[in-house]
C-alpha cells in the first residue's frame, strides 16, 4: 500500500509521542531516524483504523518485523500497552468498515495532526 504525506505525518506523530524510543526494546533512536517506525497493529489497509493513534507504537526496525512475523506476540503486546478494554475497542473498529474516508475527512486529519505536532515540538 502506498504511503503519501498524511501517513509520513502519522508517521512523526507516532515518533513524536514515543520521544524517539522503540517502545518494545526500549531502545534510543531519535525521531528523525529512518529505523524507528510508526508500527501498526491492525494494517494500514484496514481503513477504519489506519490513523488512529490506539493502532499504532513506535518500534525499531528489529522489533516491527519480528513482531510482525509472530501475531499473537504483537496483538499481546498491544494489548498489554491499551489494557484489554481499549484493545478490544480497537479491535472491533478495525473490523467495522470505514465510512467516509473521503478527501475531506484526510485533509482534516492531516490538519488536526499539524496541529498536534506543533504542539508537542513547542
Amino acid at each position: 500500500m502506498k504511503r503519501d504525506k498524511l501517513d509520513a505525518l502519522f508517521s512523526r506523530y507516532i515518533k513524536l509521542l514515543s520521544g524517539g524510543y522503540c517502545k518494545r526494546c526500549h531502545k534510543y533512536l531519535g525521531i528523525k531516524s529512518r529505523g524507528l517506525h510508526n508500527a501498526h497493529c491492525y494494517s494500514r489497509g484496514k481503513l477504519s483504523t489506519r490513523f488512529v493513534r490506539d493502532n499504532c507504537q513506535a518500534l525499531c526496525y528489529g522489533c516491527h518485523r519480528y513482531l510482525d512475523q509472530h501475531p499473537t506476540l504483537k496483538f499481546e503486546f498491544f494489548m498489554e500497552i491499551l489494557g484489554k478494554e481499549s484493545f478490544d475497542k480497537l479491535t472491533v473498529l478495525s473490523n467495522t468498515p470505514a465510512t467516509g474516508k473521503n478527501k475531506l475527512d484526510r485533509e482534516a486529519i492531516y490538519k488536526d495532526l499539524k496541529e498536534k505536532i506543533k504542539f508537542l515540538e513547542g
